[in-house]
């Protein structure tokens, strides 16, 4: 994994000639504007024997290289719904290293019309260019796309799945050799199950030999259009009926981490049931207000990458909510520290981040209403408030710091003030925080204190307004510096302040440690765990993942006691 930039260097497109868009930076097309659908059937979609190859299937998984403008998922897509199997589920896992925009692929879809439907779904949907996997999900219609942004070498080895075909649309191997190195073609049979097909639309010799080097049975077939000839291939083996598993799920916790799982797994068609003798929303998650932020780190790592991944992923999940308002948040720096390298990070993190007047202006954050989301989230999942897990269920505990994990998980209470305030703001954050919540009112927080007792010390409330009045004092002058109420929940932290997620035991599993950003992560993490427990794709990479493991702690004390 590299450490320069965390985003990918964007696609370069050059719209001046006929036929379609082509890339500057490789001299080749995305696809034919005259007949680049029907290619996209030919070549890939009948190529791999679809829709007949999915039937019986509870999942299917369809792997690429070059998502390109994603024609390849919209075609697939479509013919998923017309033809798909009722009771699966259609996974598509691609690879692609320099990611369109929203409205370049917008302007290039321009030519399909019959896939508006699907292609406006998608785009509001379309990720940024942050290196690392990105999970869309369409639940209607059973349908999750993973794109992994970055070399395809370095993506297929931090990949977890098993493909029942490949569509192989990389650029010409002439002009893209990387795309089609044996190490590549390697992962492709690594990562394929027994009988899975490949369709491309090169007879390259490199592509060829490197095919049947990694274990493929090639041939040659008659090419689509004015191409000759293309390509198909097999992994040998009878190809498996058996692909995921639908287990019942107890839930203990009704926050945002137990209600994130309930809607990954409900999603899936798995029995769920949600413990908790507070029943839905307490704890830390009933707080009046909230902010949706990211976790601000410049270096490319695994864990940073997984959370800004999380963080992209809630925001398109809440988006749609009444609950989510989408209006941006000022973070002001909170000491000299952040005032060197918050502008470093607005020139690094993309055009949703702009460092302008002595701020940083995170454009795509937003504020938010806790219960509301939680609500949501669990929707009509039981909720008990007494009971104990049953036998064959797997169990997965949300229940912050009430987990014991070797004493790793500790908690870390808050008190927050809501004011009334005279005229509208914007969201604020230096450390504390200013959220609107409605009403006439705002939220200032949020003390620290390290265990479960936040304390009753009503000074420590008014000394929020008098900390927004040094900060910024003409949005001070509008609140009223005597508090109507205030509120006090606990969080979960770890040593290293990232989460902790995965298995503890047999059928036993964990989500927890989320700390003061448990609705910006939880519910991609959900979505990872729900994977792993349902043998479909992961939605992290392998090595973030292991960053958030829940025994990382115990391998650490292990290795300096040896």
């Amino acid at each position: 994994m590299t450490q320069d930039t965390l985003l990918c260097e964007p696609a370069q497109l050059d719209w001046s000639q006929p036929g379609g868009p082509r890339a500057s930076d490789y001299g080749d097309v995305y696809f034919s504007v005259e007949d680049g659908l029907e290619e996209t059937r030919e070549v890939f979609l009948r190529a791999c024997n679809l829709p007949e190859s999915w039937d019986g299937k509870s999942a299917f998984v369809v792997g690429e290289l070059g998502f390109g403008t994603g024609l390849n998922a919209v075609a697939l897509w479509q013919l998923w719904r017309e033809q798909g199997n009722s009771a699966g589920w259609l996974h598509f896992v691609s690879i692609e290293k320099h990611p369109l925009s929203r409205a370049q692929a917008e302007k290039a879809f321009e030519a399909w019309p019959q896939l508006a439907e699907l292609t406006r779904q998608l785009l509001a949907q379309w990720p940024s260019r942050l290196k690392g996997p990105h999970r869309l999900v369409f639940p209607n219609d059973r349908f999750t796309i993973t794109v992994f942004h970055d070399e395809a070498e370095q993506a297929l080895e931090q990949m977890h799945a098993q493909m029942d075909c490949w569509f192989l649309d990389g650029f010409a191997p002439a002009k893209n050799e990387a795309m089609w190195s044996q190490a590549v073609l390697n992962h492709l049979g690594r990562l394929s199950r027994p009988g899975a097909r490949v369709g491309t639309f090169t007879v390259a010799g490199i592509v060829r030999r490197g095919l049947a080097a990694a274990g493929f049975e090639v041939s040659k077939q008659p090419g689509f259009g004015r191409k000759r000839e293309r390509l198909q291939a097999i992994y040998p083996g009878t190809p498996e009926t058996a692909s995921v598993s639908r287990p019942d799920i107890c839930i203990r916790g009704a926050g945002i981490a137990g209600a994130s799982l309930a809607r990954a797994f409900r999603m899936r068609g798995c029995g769920v049931r949600i413990l908790d003798p507070n029943g839905v929303g307490k704890g830390a998650s009933s707080a009046p207000a909230g902010l949706l932020t990211p976790r601000l780190e410049k270096a490319d790592r695994p864990h940073v990458r997984a959370t800004l991944a999380a963080f992209e992923f809630a925001r398109r999940l809440y988006a749609p909510m009444p609950a989510y308002h989408s209006t941006g948040v000022t973070r002001l720096p909170g000491n000299e520290k952040d005032a060197s390298r918050f502008p470093e990070l607005a020139m690094l993190m993309g055009e949703d981040y702009c460092w302008a007047d002595g701020a940083l202006d995170m454009r795509s954050s937003g504020w938010f209403h806790p219960r509301q989301i939680v609500d949501s989230l669990v929707g009509d999942v039981s909720v008990e408030t007494e009971g104990e897990a049953e036998a064959g269920e797997v169990v997965v505990s949300a229940t912050g710091p009430a987990f014991d994990l070797q004493g790793d998980i500790a908690a870390s209470s808050g008190r927050v003030g809501v004011f009334a305030s005279y005229a509208d703001h914007q969201p604020l954050s230096w450390g504390g925080y200013l959220v609107p919540a409605g009403a006439g009112r705002i939220v200032l927080g949020a003390t620290h204190v390290k265990g479960w007792d936040a304390g009753q010390d009503e000074a420590e409330i008014r000394a929020f307004h008098t900390t927004l009045e040094n900060l910024r004092p003409e949005i001070a002058q509008s609140i009223d510096p005597d508090p109507l109420s205030s509120w006090s929940g606990c969080r979960a932290s770890t040593p290293d302040r990232l989460p902790v997620v995965g298995a503890v035991g047999e059928g036993e599993y964990v989500l927890s440690a989320l700390g003061s950003r448990g609705f910006a992560h939880a519910p991609l993490l959900a979505e990872q765990l729900a994977s792993q427990i349902c043998g479909e794709p992961w939605a992290l990479e392998r090595l973030g993942v292991e960053a958030f493991e829940p025994q990382r702690f115990a391998k650490r004390r292990a290795r300096r006691q040896a």
